[in-house]
């Protein structure tokens, strides 16, 4: 039974209004068939990309500090295929001395030569521009960018092994700060904050009354159809 009737039409009205555009939110109207939902998360990955582009080149730049810093593992790879495949990539850093025997790698390099290498990688992948990878190393860029993380993680153990800890940490470092936002952030275009105000200052307004609007609506319903809530009265004893 309907007790306030204004109240209740009010609600009815704000929660009608509320799906209505939440259907247009759902519909592809949003540019490239995005509904409004996946529009954001591509919005906000963007900026995400612009706000670490700075600690990825940073990261880069500091690598160099490892120029003539001489290393040398040995390397076990799960079979042969994945031995051949590392050291066509390991072959790429200048300098670099590779021995394959089996599913085993024997390497000497430079670590500052090999961390240039990956790097020049990365910031083509940050870049978005995979064609260049897949260019040098005839394979998918992500595949490329997996394989130096791989490489790279087996080397850090390898140095943990041999007591070179500042080199070992370096590397999981790098790995943290280059290669996996390269990878993981391949093909997402770079936007920034400063150049996007407007638009994300509505984002989030926008989802503040949105959802303050439908807990109106159910308020405003409730309260015209007589459902409230109060606290109990405390009971007195006899």
């Amino acid at each position: 039974m309907i007790r306030d009737s204004k109240a209740f039409w009010i609600g009815i009205l704000m929660l009608l209004s509320f799906c209505g555009i939440y259907v247009y939110m759902m519909s592809p109207s949003f540019g490239n068939g995005r509904n409004g939902l996946e529009f954001a998360d591509d919005m906000f990955n963007s900026i995400s990309k612009g706000s670490a582009q700075a600690v990825v080149f940073g990261e880069i730049k500091k690598a160099e500090k490892w120029n003539g810093t001489a290393i040398e593992v040995n390397l076990k790879c799960k079979d042969e295929a994945q031995a051949g495949r590392w050291s066509a990539a390991l072959q790429k850093v200048d300098g670099a001395e590779i021995k394959v025997d089996k599913e085993k790698i024997a390497l000497k390099t430079d670590l500052g030569k090999l961390l240039a290498n990956i790097s020049e990688d990365c910031k083509a992948m940050y870049e978005n521009k995979g064609d260049v990878v897949q260019a040098k190393y005839n394979t998918d860029p992500r595949d490329a960018t997996n394989r130096w993380y791989s490489i790279t993680k087996a080397i850090a153990k390898e140095l943990e092994k041999k007591q070179q800890f500042k080199e070992s940490i370096y590397l999981q470092t790098f790995q943290k700060k280059v290669i996996e936002p390269a990878y993981n952030y391949y093909g997402v275009e770079t936007k920034f904050v400063k150049d996007n105000k407007g638009v994300m200052t509505f984002m989030l307004v926008f989802y503040l009354v949105y959802t303050i609007w439908y807990g109106f609506a159910i308020y405003y319903i409730c309260v015209g159809l007589g459902i409230t809530m109060t606290k109990a009265a405390k009971k007195s004893e006899a």
